[in-house]
């Protein structure tokens, strides 16, 4: 096996996707207008990567895998997950991605198998799960990003939700409920979200209106969420989602920060663009703001329903140009690396796999015998034991690796 494989990486065009992010950061030609949301650097099945075998042969990643897993994994990866057990991307928002959440372990094993006993194809526009796995993630944003994650303090959400019922003239929250919210009852949460997301036409019509009309500072509302409402119901008229920036945290991440999203934790990236990792998983539990399938029983079993306070990531210096994420993830780890271009940059050997991805400047890639030119938006796997790596040039890079493989410290 090889030291490194240049990987060609599929772009999903999926309805929220900006048309110019990836495909400007790539410097590729692509369909004036056709979204271009993610772009995915991995194994997973339902759009690999693809690399020149050592035969010379064009196969997926994972055929390259498939043929010798120690090699390519380790001994330790593969024995334990018996796949590449992480996810790569860049994410670019032309406007906001379903509120969702990502079930947890057990849950996605369940619901896998349920699923597939009940003949649902896999690619069927009503299948919650697609795969077996967990989805724990973290995004690096490149531009400003905006999500939301996490829901407010039951007290938040009780003056805000109480006041927009009054205008809008309805009774969708009951008073047992507001009272449970103003009282800051986290177990209130998860009656308040079943209400909102249940209830009839009507009633969220008239929310909507409400929130309409009354949105900015003149009712107290703080900026995100004048900005994020407003913008949201001209995105999805008539969608009850529109109101989450009054029930889930909305934050700002400027360029190198990060958020973490758990399973389990409801979330919505609003706009902007950046690098995300995640476990090696396309589950997608949804609750609105999407012409997707929307399943807010399934939805509702898998969330968390605690009051959050969103903690926004800095990657911490470790030495070497190197910098890394604090993450909780079993499956993945977020490194930045920087070459100065003053001489070799060595590339630690390791026992786990790795992606590399170049975010700006010219660099090549060698182990004594092979050259491989990088520019920004060039990917390549690194498999596991790769030794004697080192990087010439100027740029950055962001690598995706699995915690035990100190990537790339």
């Amino acid at each position: 096996m090889k030291s490194f494989y240049l990987l060609d990486n599929p772009i999903r065009d999926y309805a929220w996707g900006h048309p110019r992010d990836i495909p400007e950061f790539l410097e590729i030609d692509y369909p004036v207008g056709k979204p271009a949301a993610e772009l995915w650097m991995g194994a997973h099945p339902g759009a690999p990567s693809m690399v020149v075998g050592d035969s010379g042969n064009r196969i997926s990643l994972q055929e390259l895998i498939d043929g010798n897993p120690e090699a390519a994994l380790g001994s330790e990866v593969a024995g334990r997950y018996g796949r590449l057990p992480f996810l790569f991307k860049l994410l670019a928002a032309g406007k906001s991605l379903s509120i969702q959440a990502h079930p947890d372990k057990l849950s996605a094993q369940e619901g896998f198998e349920r699923e597939n006993r009940a003949g649902v194809p896999l690619d069927s526009p009503v299948r919650n799960y697609r795969d077996d796995n967990h989805k724990p993630e973290i995004m690096m944003a490149l531009t400003t990003f905006t999500a939301m994650i996490g829901f407010r303090s039951p007290t938040h959400i009780c003056r805000r939700f109480d006041a927009l019922q009054r205008k809008a003239g309805v009774e969708l929250l009951e008073g047992v409920l507001l009272r449970k919210l103003a009282d800051g009852v986290e177990a209130a949460l998860r009656d308040f979200l079943d209400a909102l997301l249940n209830a009839d036409a009507a009633a969220v019509s008239a929310l909507l209106s409400a929130a309409e009309d009354g949105n900015g500072t003149n009712s107290g509302w703080d900026r995100l969420e004048a900005e994020w409402v407003p913008r949201l119901l001209g995105q999805f008229p008539g969608d009850a989602g529109a109101l989450a920036p009054l029930f889930l945290n909305v934050v700002e991440l400027k360029p190198g920060q990060a958020l973490y999203q758990p399973a389990r934790a409801l979330h919505a990236y609003l706009s902007g663009f950046g690098v995300e990792l995640m476990a090696n998983s396309d589950n997608v539990l949804r609750g609105g703001l999407t012409p997707k399938n929307v399943d807010v029983p399934e939805l509702l079993k898998n969330l968390d329903f605690r009051q959050t306070v969103p903690d926004v990531l800095e990657a911490a210096d470790t030495g070497n140009g190197v910098k890394r994420y604090g993450i909780p993830a079993e499956e993945f780890d977020l490194s930045l690396s920087e070459s100065d271009g003053r001489g070799e940059t060595p590339v630690p050997e390791s026992q786990s796999p790795r992606i590399a991805m170049v975010l700006e400047g010219e660099l090549v890639l060698s182990d004594g015998r092979d050259e491989q030119p990088l520019k920004r938006g060039m990917s390549v796997f690194i498999p596991a034991g790769a030794a004697n790596l080192g990087l010439t040039g100027a740029g950055r890079m962001a690598w995706a690796g699995v915690p035990t493989s100190g990537v790339p410290a």
